[in-house]
This record gives structure tokens, C-alpha cells and sequence, in this order.
């Protein structure tokens, strides 16, 4: 008896032994993954913060800006036109658009009662900083004075992102205070048109913004993966988040104390089965009947939240003018990189040359594109029996299209070709050797489902000036295009 009561003190033992190993094994590997945390992650998204701040506040300042100087231009009308509305609209300069100009750059906006809206980037982003900012002991000392920096520049733009929200909504009162009671003086005013157009382009950029700030780099997501390795992380993660703050779960800190005189779904199934028993056999219809006017009461009220504004920037639609999809994009998301190719036949069927090209160009517009590109030919010989692969020349080129209808597109350019051989770069001074090409054509433009390219296109041009070259070149051309990701 002693004996087995010696042998389970012994196991006992061990496995207390083996549990201890275990944590501390543990804390040795969260501790080894945190020292190889690179302090170019912290840098990054420093970096990345403070670049979203600057741009939230230079487009919001100009914003407000141009809504000023429309404001008063109304002004002025409404003072010729009837002194009281325009006494009553501006009496507060508070409550305009110069008021809430000059409180922005002061910094005195109140939003107490305003919240950014939820971002999971942004809100995975903060909750992580503040589990480094915990575990900060545990960093390489050249990663914590970056870190500080970077959550401080976080904080500040939340308290920026709240004061972004607290001015949107302000321009859509505004705007609706000038058009419920000016509107009968000012009739169709182009000041308001502006101010409308003004209003979507800034909400438009703002999102283009987020999404640009909201893509994670590849920094960040190889220190994401060294940090889902260290124990404890994701648990931290799901119990600090912002979502969790807003849907407290019992692992997430809340207890089981927190659903106490909750029902379950059983007594809610039993609830309902019980209800439907006792109302005879119509029950069941007259209850089907009941939830589906529920969800039409609720479909109702979902379509007048997002008609007051509860929507995003498609919501705030101006009257009658024609958006331009790409004023709002930053600058790199203006310009669009293609590959194209083309074929030149001989007498025969056979293509004798090939040429391959890269361009690059400007979207102001979504209808419109223009840029300039360059291209290389490549000689495939004489025939199918007699290939052989040589230098043919190589293009300078430039060109234009505007949208027509639907996927259909006018596409103009000019194009500089060199076709003799490049002995040395001095040849290419010779303006006299180039042969010049004016194209004017159609395209056709679809989307493709790849890994490299997103569009495709097929032209087909008309080169009016071939026939003053000599020898006369093709005057027909078609060629593939291919714009990259």
C-alpha cells in the first residue's frame, strides 16, 4: 500500500515536473519570437499611419476650402434676393462651412458623440500594437522607442478619423440647410452643384484612402506570421479588439456571469413549440404570416436608414452630374501599365516579324486614357522553312482612347519606328531614318480573370500615313493588349 501510495506521489510528481518544462518552454519560444521582430515592421507601419494622416488632413482642409468659397458666393445671392433667409442661414458663423474650416485648423472640433467607423485592418493593427506595447520588455531594445512612436501616431489618427466622421455629417446638414431654404431664390445654382460634387469626390477619396492604408505590406505580413506563432497572441487579440469590446463573449473576459438570464435556443425552440400547440392548427400559418411582414418592416427601415445617410458615399448622389470615378484616387492608381503584341506578314502567310511592346498610361477619367509606350521588333525569317530569329527595328510610340459605348473604344496614336540596324546609339539622332505612323482605329475591351492581367483589349487600326513611306508598309494593323495588375 505504501508502495502504490509512493508511486502516485512519484507520477504526480513528474507530470507537475513536465508541466513546469512545458510553460517555461513556452515562455522561451514567446520570448525568441518577439526578439526577432524587426524593427522595419514598426518603422512601416509608423510610416504608413502618419502618410494617412497627412492625407486625411490636407483633402479635408481643401475640401472645406472650396465648400467656404461656394458658400459665399450663395451668400451674396441670398443677400440681393431675400436678406432674412440669408440672415438666417449665416447668422451663426459657427454653423458654416468657413465656421467648421477654421475650428478644424484650430483643432476645436467636438466629437464626443462621433465614433471612426469600424476598420478590421485598422482595429487588428491597434490591438496589436498594444499587445507589443505589454510585451515591450520582451522586444530588442531598438524596437521600443520606434514602437511608442507608432502607437502614439495610431491614437492620433483615431482622434483624426473621429473628426473626419464629425465633418461628413456636418456637410450633409449644411448642404440640406442650404437647399431646404434657399433653394426658391437660388433656383438650379451651379454653387450648389459644386458643393454637391465636392461633398461625393471627398467621400470618395476617403475611401480610396482607407483601402490604400488598409492593404497590408509585405513587411507586415511576415512579422503577422512570427506573431501568430508566439502563445497567447491571437487569444489577446479576440479579448481586446475592438469587436470584442462591442460583442463581449465569456472567453473574451466577460464571463459566464454576462449571459446570466439569457435564453438559450432549446427554451426558445420549446417557447415557440408551445405557443404554436396551444394557438389550434392555424397557428403555424399565422405565424409564417407574422415573420415575413417582420422582415418586410425591417427591409423598410434599412432602406430609410440608408436614404438618411446611413450608406456609404454612392448614397450621397448629386443632382444630374456625371462622376468622374478617378478624381479621387491617388496618383499611382491613375496609371495603368499594358503589354501589347502585333504581327507583320510578308507576301505569304507566314508573319516575317513581331512586335512587343510596353506602355504606360494616365487615367484621369475613367472614359479616357493616354500615354506613351515603347516597342521592339523581332525578325522571324523568310518563311516557315527558313526561320530564323533576328533584330527588325524598334518604336517609340504614343497614343489615346476615349470610351464610345459599353466596351468599345476610339483609339488614336503616333508612333516614331527605326528599322535599320543599331551599329551604334549616334544612329538614332538621324530624325531622317525614323518612319512616322498615324493611327486611328477601334478597340474592344474586356475584363480577364488572371493572375497578371485584368483587362484585355483588341485593336484595330488604320496607319494613314504608311502609304508615304518607302517602301510602303502594312497599312493595316492588329494589335493585342494586355494591362497588368
Amino acid at each position: 500500500m505504501k508502495c502504490k501510495t509512493l508511486l502516485t506521489g512519484f507520477v504526480t510528481l513528474l507530470c507537475l515536473s513536465l508541466s513546469a518544462q512545458q510553460i517555461s518552454e513556452k515562455a522561451d519560444s514567446s520570448l525568441a519570437q518577439l526578439s526577432k521582430l524587426s524593427t522595419k515592421y514598426v518603422q512601416a507601419i509608423s510610416s504608413k499611419t502618419d502618410k494617412y494622416y497627412k492625407a486625411l488632413t490636407a483633402k479635408t482642409e481643401k475640401t472645406l476650402e472650396r465648400l467656404a468659397k461656394w458658400e459665399a458666393k450663395i451668400k451674396t445671392i441670398l443677400e440681393k434676393a431675400s436678406p432674412e433667409t440669408a440672415q438666417r442661414l449665416f447668422a451663426n458663423p459657427e454653423l458654416t462651412f468657413a465656421g467648421m474650416l477654421q475650428k478644424y485648423r484650430e483643432g476645436k472640433l467636438v466629437v464626443n458623440n462621433y465614433a471612426a467607423q469600424y476598420n478590421e485592418y485598422r482595429d487588428k493593427l491597434s490591438t496589436t500594437l498594444k499587445y507589443l506595447d505589454n510585451k515591450k520588455d520582451q522586444l530588442n531594445s531598438s524596437v521600443t522607442k520606434p514602437l511608442q512612436a507608432a502607437k502614439a501616431k495610431a491614437d492620433t489618427l483615431e482622434a483624426k478619423l473621429k473628426e473626419t466622421e464629425a465633418i461628413k455629417q456636418f456637410i450633409k446638414e449644411r448642404k440640406k440647410q442650404l437647399l431646404d431654404f434657399g433653394m426658391q431664390y437660388l433656383g438650379k445654382s451651379k454653387y450648389m452643384e459644386k458643393i454637391s460634387k465636392e461633398n461625393w469626390y471627398y467621400l470618395e477619396t476617403l475611401k480610396n484612402y482607407k483601402q490604400i492604408f488598409s492593404d497590408p505590406r509585405k513587411t507586415e505580413e511576415l512579422a503577422m506570421k512570427l506573431l501568430e506563432k508566439v502563445p497567447g497572441f491571437t487569444g489577446f487579440l479576440q479579448r481586446n479588439s475592438m469587436l470584442a469590446s462591442l460583442f463581449r463573449t465569456p472567453d473574451a473576459g466577460g464571463g459566464s456571469a454576462s449571459l446570466a438570464g439569457l435564453q438559450t435556443r432549446s427554451q426558445v425552440n420549446n417557447l415557440i413549440q408551445n405557443q404554436l400547440a396551444a394557438g389550434g392548427p392555424n397557428a403555424q400559418e399565422q405565424f409564417r404570416q407574422n415573420l415575413s411582414a417582420a422582415q418586410s418592416q425591417l427591409s423598410e427601415l434599412k432602406n430609410k436608414i440608408l436614404k438618411a445617410g446611413g450608406g456609404s458615399s454612392n448614397d450621397e448622389q448629386a443632382e444630374g452630374f456625371k462622376k468622374n470615378e478617378q478624381r479621387g484616387k491617388p496618383l499611382k492608381k491613375k496609371i495603368e501599365f499594358s503589354v501589347n503584341a502585333q504581327t507583320n506578314r510578308g507576301s505569304a502567310v507566314f508573319p516575317v516579324s513581331s512586335d512587343l511592346g510596353l506602355s504606360a498610361g494616365f487615367r484621369p477619367h475613367q472614359n479616357f486614357v493616354a500615354g506613351v509606350g515603347l516597342a521592339g521588333r523581332i525578325g522571324w525569317g523568310r518563311d516557315i522553312r527558313h526561320i530564323s530569329l533576328s533584330y527588325s527595328g524598334i518604336s517609340a510610340r504614343s497614343f489615346a482612347e476615349y470610351k464610345l459605348r459599353r466596351s468599345f473604344h476610339v483609339a488614336f496614336g503616333f508612333e516614331m519606328n527605326y528599322r535599320p540596324e543599331i551599329r551604334n546609339l549616334d544612329l538614332l539622332k538621324d530624325y531622317a531614318a525614323w518612319q512616322r505612323s498615324g493611327l486611328v482605329g477601334v478597340s474592344k475591351v474586356v475584363s480577364v480573370k488572371s493572375k497578371f492581367f485584368k483587362k484585355a483589349s483588341a485593336k484595330l487600326m488604320w496607319d494613314f500615313l504608311s502609304y508615304h513611306q518607302v517602301p510602303v508598309t502594312q497599312p493595316i494593323i492588329f494589335r493585342l493588349a494586355y494591362s497588368i495588375k
